[in-house]
């Protein structure tokens, strides 16, 4: 097992080494003892450097033994000097270093205490700009939101009055089919009335031709047949006219739901043109029933012409009302 080292083989060795000319140091201390970690020299030299100038003070202090020969004693006293000299050097090199170091670190601490103040003030600068830069970029997220707010409800209640308008449109629709099926049906039953008005003049053309034929074959039958037909034909003349005055009040009615259907649906032209299309046929059967009664017209003035010939006249009896018939025609 290693033995320690004492500060006094520490001290011993580094006065050897200054006898010898050499600086002492902590490996040549280490090498002169043959042993010693670093970390046990360095405080022990560091002690022998504090008392080194009390012991240069004191030249007795290094003084050789006294029964050391005079060339030995005048040699040591020789690396005495020459060491004390060395020493000083050393030392003010030290020193001269030391001072040197101190003052490129105080120079290196100005100036990094420079930077650190440039870098400050920077940072400082920095972080006003960032600040304000904050600032703004929240002012604009604050007028920004305000604005997405304003826009959510413009939508909002654009949304709602799309919603209205489809509620509206669809109800409008409604309407619309619920009048063109009122229409439909006013024009089916105006069709319907004209139809059977036809079918009756039809009816009665029919009769009055059968009356003809029967006058032909008997004056007195045709006579009384005559007066029969005058009284039925005035009797469909009534309802004629009767049938008449009503197709003028469903075509006025007609006409109403027409201008009613017209004023609720102006985008429905194509169904409005259908109703249109449906009134012309309507109209075009009045016009043949019409025409029908022209025709009822024309044989009741022949019939009537015949009445007036001088030999009927006689042959007719004298109750028979032909003329107040005609009249009444």
């Amino acid at each position: 097992m290693a033995r320690g080292i004492t500060e006094d083989e520490v001290w011993k060795a580094c006065d050897a080494l200054l006898l010898e000319g050499a600086r002492p140091t902590i490996e040549r201390v280490r090498q002169k003892l043959g042993r010693g970690s670093p970390n046990t020299v360095s405080p022990m030299l560091e002690t022998w450097f504090k008392h080194l100038g009390t012991r240069i003070a004191d030249p007795g202090a290094f003084t050789a033994p006294a029964s050391m020969p005079d060339p030995v004693h005048q040699a040591a006293k020789h690396l005495w000097e020459a060491a004390q000299a060395e020493a000083r050097r050393d030392l003010a090199d030290q020193l001269n270093e030391g001072l040197a170091n101190a003052t490129a670190n105080i120079e290196a601490e100005k100036e990094r205490a420079t930077i650190a103040d440039a870098a400050a003030f920077a940072a400082s600068l920095k972080a006003a700009h960032l600040q304000a830069e904050l600032d703004e970029l929240r002012l604009k997220f604050d007028v920004e939101r305000s604005a997405h707010v304003v826009a959510a409800a413009r939508l909002e209640e654009a949304l709602q009055r799309h919603t209205d308008l489809k509620s509206d449109l669809e109800k409008a629709w409604q309407a619309t089919e619920a009048e063109r099926g009122r229409g439909a049906q006013v024009v089916a039953a105006a069709e319907e009335r004209a139809t059977g008005a036809e079918r009756r003049a039809a009816m009665e053309i029919e009769r009055e031709r059968m009356l003809r034929i029967k006058f032909e074959k008997s004056n007195e039958s045709i006579i009384k047949r005559f007066e029969e037909a005058l009284k039925a034909h005035v009797s469909a003349n009534e309802q004629l006219g009767a049938a008449q005055l009503r197709f003028t009040q469903l075509r006025t009615q007609a006409d109403q739901r027409e201008q009613e259907l017209q004023a609720v649906t102006q985008q429905c032209g194509t169904r409005i043109k259908e109703l249109e299309a449906a009134l012309s046929m309507a109209n075009m059967a009045l016009a043949r029933s019409s025409a029908q009664d022209a025709l009822v017209e024309q044989l009741v003035a022949k019939l009537g012409a015949t009445n007036r010939a001088p030999g009927l006249r006689s042959a007719m009896p004298k109750s028979a009302p032909p003329k107040k018939g005609k009249t009444a025609g």
